[in-house]
C-alpha cells in the first residue's frame, strides 16, 4: 500500500522525448530535395523551415532572397524585415535575433564583404541537411 511504480511514465517520457527528436531530423533531411524557389517567401518558409535552428532558417531565408546564388547581395535589413514578417509557430516561430547571422557566419554557410550585408557560401547547402 502507498507504492507506485513510476517506470511506466519513464519510458513514455523517454519515448516522447525520443519521437520529437526524430520528428526534428526527419525536416531537414526532406530539405535535400530541390528547393522550390518559385513559391511565395511565406509558402517556402512553411515548407522548409519547420526543425531548423535559428541559424539554419537564416540561411534558408537568405538563400529565397538571393535565389540561391552564391556571392549575391542580401541586405541585413531585409531578411530581419521579411523574418519578422513571420513570427508564427508555424513559419519561422520567433522575431529575429542577430545571433542567429553570427552563427550562421562562424559555420561558414554566409560570409559578410562590408557591414549589414551577406552573402551565400558553396556551402551554405550543408545548413540544411
Amino acid at each position: 500500500a502507498g507504492d507506485l511504480d513510476l517506470a511506466p511514465s519513464v519510458t513514455r517520457a523517454r519515448r516522447n522525448s525520443a519521437s520529437a527528436r526524430a520528428q526534428e531530423k526527419v525536416a531537414p533531411r526532406a530539405l535535400r530535395a530541390k528547393l522550390d524557389f518559385t513559391k511565395s517567401e511565406r509558402a517556402f518558409v512553411k515548407a522548409y523551415a519547420s526543425g531548423l535552428s535559428g541559424a539554419r532558417k537564416f540561411v534558408l531565408l537568405v538563400a529565397y532572397l538571393a535565389k540561391a546564388v552564391v556571392g549575391k547581395e542580401v541586405q541585413l535589413n531585409e531578411v530581419q524585415k521579411s523574418w519578422n514578417k513571420m513570427t508564427s509557430a508555424a513559419l519561422l516561430g520567433c522575431k529575429f535575433n542577430r545571433f542567429y547571422s553570427n552563427t550562421a557566419k562562424d559555420d561558414g554557410w554566409v560570409d559578410t564583404r562590408k557591414k549589414g550585408v551577406y552573402v551565400l557560401t558553396p556551402a551554405w547547402k550543408n545548413a540544411l541537411e
